[in-house]
């Protein structure tokens, strides 16, 4: 049961509505009226009605607060207007049916079937003006269909134009974050569902999605999907070409360690696109940058994980004219020489009980399979030889002697020569908010698993999770919130304000529930209170 309060003058009216789950989804039934509250005795109390009305009737309560803000807010930037220029069709207006279904995908995840029932109970309707008859799942797919025809080259100009509506919040340039999660799937037929490594950490087919964003408001800007089995690096070519697209003052693309190869950071120098990106201590180069940089405690830097120590030296990696700076911290030292010398024993361990059994009865080679598989994952630290028929393991001390000057070490290049090195430390390990815009689309939007979409319409979905992204990113960003998960509850307590339609002696009156605090800071900030609340 819950109590709805109307104000009306200098009255409050005081109704019970029960709710009731259907589906799994708590479901909101007819108001029943109480009574006027009022203080008696210095008492609040709810007086009850003498006798009922027979004129007065509820005839409609839905849903308002979350969604007039986020429908609100997509037509305030000219989200909604600008997706009917660019996708033009006959029927249902894509706009408003793009945006019914990533605010869907905010609130409350329904599939297309069952969207036309949760479209019902909200007030969607007076700002889209389409019945909520007309948004059944076959309609919906037609216009799903519609985008799908801009294959997806097409929707990744979409993006880059919306972008260009909202690039303006950005005061300034500001650095891009570039990064690729992946979705998993419970189907194998659709041509980009391949199985990969799975950052899931799952045995599921799935396809890799590539989202860039701007670093300081998290702005989205484009996405593209790849399949499945595609590696990280192999897309900085693609991303290149489509960082050249975006009018906007950019000052780094932050990378993370799997996207910068030796091609890459060449590539990207080429283009004079400036990269903050993390080196991979797997060349030569790289490995001899950081072993023989002694990193002093002069220049330290407090970080949320610790204590950091950095040397920054100019100086060419992979040919290119750049910074590398080195960083440090003592903690990353003893859990990095902790695992690997862990690691080490357990292969010497196994390899020592290889050579005491007859597993292969002297056979050198079997011999040698064996105990090249026992090392797998610490072999560049052991030396091993198959000579004369007799096989030989030894460690190998320089092998280990370098490993142990890299131990908590890593270096991060730029081609960036004027931003302070604790500006640049600061950019690159704050690309770590793009981790936090993925779990955003994967938990909160349940962008995954995607069960029954078709190749075209996969990338059609992803787009819809995009404009839901879009919408909480503008109302983030209005309301100066720091992190998301203040973003979300700020939602859900915008959520509980609805709509309530009375008829009172034939006439209709919309009264909206009573403002708690919280909800009156909010729309303070969004500066919506007269718009849409009339406070």
């Amino acid at each position: 049961m819950a109590k709805t309060r109307i104000k009306r003058g200098n009255k409050t009216y005081v109704y019970e509505r029960k709710n009731y789950r259907e589906n799994g989804k708590v479901k909101h039934g007819k108001a029943e009226y109480l009574g006027i509250e009022e203080i008696v005795d210095g008492k609040l109390q709810i007086t009850p009605p003498k006798k009922r009305q027979k004129d007065f009737t509820v005839t409609k309560s839905e849903r308002y607060g979350d969604i007039a803000i986020l429908y609100t807010l997509l037509s305030k930037f000219g989200i909604i207007q600008l997706l009917d220029e660019l996708i033009p069709r006959r029927g249902l207006p894509v706009g408003d049916v793009l945006s019914s279904l990533s605010i869907n995908h905010i609130i409350d995840r329904e599939s297309n079937s069952m969207f036309s029932k949760w479209y019902q109970d909200t007030s969607l309707e007076d700002f889209t003006k389409i019945p909520s008859s007309k948004l059944n799942s076959t309609n919906l797919g037609e216009v799903m269909s519609s985008v799908k025809k801009l294959v997806p080259e097409g929707i990744v100009d979409v993006c880059i134009q919306i972008f260009n509506k909202i690039k303006h919040l950005e005061t300034g340039s500001s650095a891009l974050l570039y990064d690729i999660t992946s979705t998993y799937f419970y189907a194998t037929r659709i041509p980009k569902v391949r199985f990969g490594h799975n950052k899931d950490e799952n045995d599921q087919p799935q396809i890799n999605i590539s989202l860039v964003v701007t670093k300081n408001l998290g702005l989205p800007i484009f996405f593209r999907t790849y399949e499945g089995n595609i590696s990280d690096v192999t897309t900085i070519k693609q991303l290149i070409i489509d960082i050249k697209r975006i009018q906007f003052q950019i000052e780094a693309i932050v990378l993370d360690r799997g996207m910068t190869s030796r091609t890459n950071v060449q590539d990207l120098a080429a283009d004079k696109i400036k990269i903050i990106g993390g080196i991979p201590l797997t060349s030569n180069e790289a490995k001899k940058i950081v072993e023989e940089c002694e990193v002093s405690e002069k220049n330290e830097l407090i970080r949320p994980s610790g204590l950091v120590y950095y040397e920054d030296r100019r100086k060419t990696l992979f040919d290119v004219d750049g910074r590398n700076i080195v960083c440090f911290n003592h903690t990353d030292l003893e859990q990095e020489r902790s695992i690997r010398l862990k690691k080490i024993a357990i292969a010497e361990d196994k390899v020592d009980k290889i050579l005491k059994s007859d597993v292969c009865n002297k056979n050198s080679d079997c011999l040698e399979t064996e105990i090249k598989a026992a090392i797998k994952g610490v072999s560049d630290y052991f030396i091993v030889k198959n000579e004369d028929g007799k096989v030989t393991i030894v460690p190998d001390e320089g092998a280990r002697k370098s490993a142990r000057l890299r131990d908590g070490k890593c270096l991060i290049f730029t081609t960036d020569f004027k931003k302070p090195a604790q500006e640049v430390i600061l950019q690159y390990f704050g690309k770590d908010d793009i981790e936090k815009i993925f779990n955003c689309f994967k938990s909160w939007l349940e962008m995954q698993p995607v069960r029954h979409f078709d190749e075209g319409h996969i990338d059609v979905y992803i787009f819809i999770c995009y404009l839901a992204y879009l919408a909480i990113a503008l109302y983030k960003q209005q309301i100066c919130a720091d992190g998301w998960e203040g973003v979300r509850e700020g939602l859900e307590e915008m959520g509980r304000i609805r709509k309530t339609t009375l008829t009172v002696a034939g006439e209709n009156i919309e009264k909206l529930t009573v403002f708690t605090k919280e909800q009156k800071e909010i729309l303070k900030k969004l500066g919506l209170e007269e718009e849409l609340f009339q406070m």
